[in-house]
């Protein structure tokens, strides 16, 4: 009897509505009516206002508390909606950090390194199933394929015990004496190929080499004319102290102690690339999670896969893709890395399902990402906030308000203690009037008057 009684009083305020005859569905508001992207970024600032708020103390306290010092982007159904530089990009300095400071973003990279290999496989230049040797004839692992690497199942040994040990040039080395190395000195693999997951910052180098051997560019040259440029990522490229070509614009690395923080200096071991390199700023790295989302440059097949688990040769499940590791937050996937490279830290957070995306680049080591990271997540995960209220006014800014009363009506018969935000259902509404959406916000007012007498408020 409530529900009727409930449905009742919908039907007769809606009849009440002077001229709601002419109220307009979805496919009937004019073009006029259509939001820009600018317009649709404001509004969804408007329902996550409160989340915003929220991140924006949490990063203060990190600022402060912590010694926070980086850069921080959070975007929420796909739109980046809080973005801010803390601290300093040079705190010895005193250069403050900026939205277009450029960062290494150390293991992050890996991904990249994987969509090289994705594109050459693409082009029909491989096949993930190919042997290493195939690429990289003069190494001893014989039984290696590329899909081995891609998901750390090699077994390769570590390289950076061989440059540490044995090379003695002033120059830092490349990703072929890296292989020059490894061919001399043949030692032996940490297990059989597929047998385990192991982490391998050598099966990385690995397969950057064999994209440089493929197309015959550096892998910097690869990824600037098939990933960087197209997406208009122009502040992104791949640092290699080998290559005098490449001009350094990221910013140091820096230890902190209690007593201030000292500069990191490059080592020898930023010659090889491919496991890190990759330099980049939060706005950029935005750009490549839109486009991961959008299937370009690697369609939407090849990034089902590359976001896809591996199973062991014993059958046992390891949560890590193509340059991607695998995770599960609220029943959604989760696509994600972090980087940890003298004095770099960095997270790349996607949430596949709600596209949101966490993007945090802090070049000190203070250990604080993971739980900043960790506190944004349960920020913009918390559903209970916003949701119910922005499905429904999304659904009479779409569809009409009395598809959008038909929506409510089911959730009041599904959990009559369901709470909507009406007053933010009454701002967008005037957000939409001031842009000229004179349809929609017409939709919503009615949705809000309406709203308002059926909850009794």
């Amino acid at each position: 009897m409530k529900q009727l009684t409930r449905l009742l009083l919908i039907l007769m305020l809606i009849a009440g509505f002077s001229g709601y005859d002419s109220r307009i569905a979805s496919a009937n508001f004019s073009k006029s009516e259509i939001l820009t992207e600018q317009e649709n970024l404001d509004l969804c600032k408007i329902f996550s206002a409160d989340k915003i708020a929220r991140i924006d103390s949490l990063v203060s306290v990190f600022s402060t508390r912590f010694r926070f010092n980086g850069n921080i982007l959070v975007a929420i159904n796909g739109y980046n909606v809080f973005q801010r530089s803390v601290g300093y990009a040079d705190p010895i300095s005193k250069i403050a950090a900026k939205p277009e400071t450029i960062y290494q973003l150390a293991s992050v990279s890996k991904q990249f390194t994987a969509a090289a290999i994705m594109l050459l496989e693409l082009d029909g230049k491989l096949c993930f199933d190919d042997l290493l040797v195939k690429y990289i004839p003069e190494l001893p692992y014989d039984k290696v394929t590329l899909h081995h690497l891609l998901h750390h199942i090699g077994g390769l040994p570590n390289y950076m015990y061989l440059t540490d040990r044995y090379w003695e040039n002033p120059t830092p080395p490349d990703n072929e004496d890296v292989v020059e190395l490894m061919a001399r000195y043949k030692l032996p693999a940490f297990f059989q190929p597929g047998s385990r997951y192991d982490y391998s910052n050598t099966g990385y180098v690995m397969l950057a080499t064999v994209v440089e051997r493929i197309s015959g560019m550096s892998l910097n040259e690869f990824l600037q004319r098939r990933v960087f440029k197209p997406l208009g990522m122009t502040s992104t490229y791949v640092y290699s102290t080998a290559d005098t070509t490449i001009e350094r614009r990221h910013i140091d690395g820096f230890r902190a102690s209690r007593s201030g923080f000292s500069r990191i200096l490059d080592t020898r071991n930023n010659g090889p690339v491919g496991d890190k390199g990759v330099c980049s700023t939060t706005g950029d790295m935005f750009k490549w999670d839109r486009a991961l989302h959008m299937g370009s440059p690697i369609n939407s097949e090849m990034l089902e896969e590359a976001f896809s688990p591996v199973k062991t040769n014993n059958g046992r499940e390891v949560p890590y893709g193509y340059g991607f590791r695998i995770k599960e937050f609220n029943g959604e996937r989760v696509i994600y890395h972090n980087g940890l490279w003298e004095g770099s830290r960095t997270n790349f957070h996607r949430y596949c399902d709600s596209q949101n995306t966490i993007i945090v680049l802090n070049n000190t080591s203070i250990r604080t990402n993971h739980e900043l990271v960790r506190q944004i997540e349960a920020v913009i995960g918390d559903s209970k906030e916003t949701g119910i209220t922005e499905m429904i006014a999304k659904t009479a800014i779409e569809e009409g308000v009395e598809t959008a009363l038909d929506l409510y009506n089911e959730i009041l018969d599904s959990n009559p203690d369901v709470e909507v935000d009406f007053e933010k259902i009454a701002t967008v509404a005037d957000y939409l009037l001031k842009a000229g959406k004179t349809e929609k916000a017409s939709e919503l007012e009615k949705l809000y008057t309406i709203g308002r007498e059926v909850s009794g408020i």
